[in-house]
């Protein structure tokens, strides 16, 4: 038994070492950290005037439309628009598209903008083939209009 106990502690003092060295790991972190999100977009308060109604800001030019929060999350992974947080590389940059979109069929560029999303098949912008998915107008949901309108504000 005498002759067992230096065996014994050596493969307690290996399996200690082999512990302290795993748990002093000084590398980085393989364990996946978030994210932050986009912002949103500007909130606008709510305030009341002295009457208790509800203050009026004026209007935003009509130009100036915000690009949707899902339009960013969604087309801006493969689209680019400048002054967006949409930064894709993958498909074509899409800063003035709605100049461009007048200019590619005989339709109008809110017609063909839409067109484009409804059947990603039906148009490929110079350069660029078939990649867009399918199925994006159920991805955008009820922001499917406001993307559009977004898109063809783009000039």
């Amino acid at each position: 038994m005498l002759q067992r106990t230096p065996i014994a502690l050596l493969v307690l003092l290996i399996a200690t070492v082999a512990v302290v060295a795993a748990c002093g790991n000084s590398g980085e972190s393989v364990v996946a950290q978030p994210t932050p999100l986009a912002p949103l977009g500007a909130i606008t308060p709510i305030t009341a005037d002295s009457s208790g109604e509800p203050a009026t800001t004026p209007d935003e030019p009509a130009s100036t439309v915000v690009a949707p929060a899902v339009f960013i999350t969604t087309c801006g992974v493969c689209h680019a628009v400048a002054g967006t947080d949409a930064k894709g590389t993958f498909g074509p940059e899409l800063t003035h598209i709605g100049t461009i979109a007048a200019t590619r069929t005989d339709l109008a560029a809110e017609d063909y903008i839409r067109q484009s999303i409804e059947e990603p098949a039906a148009f490929f912008a110079p350069g660029f083939g078939p990649g867009m998915p399918s199925g994006l107008v159920n991805s955008l949901g009820d922001d499917f209009e406001a993307v559009v309108a977004f898109l063809v504000s783009q000039k």
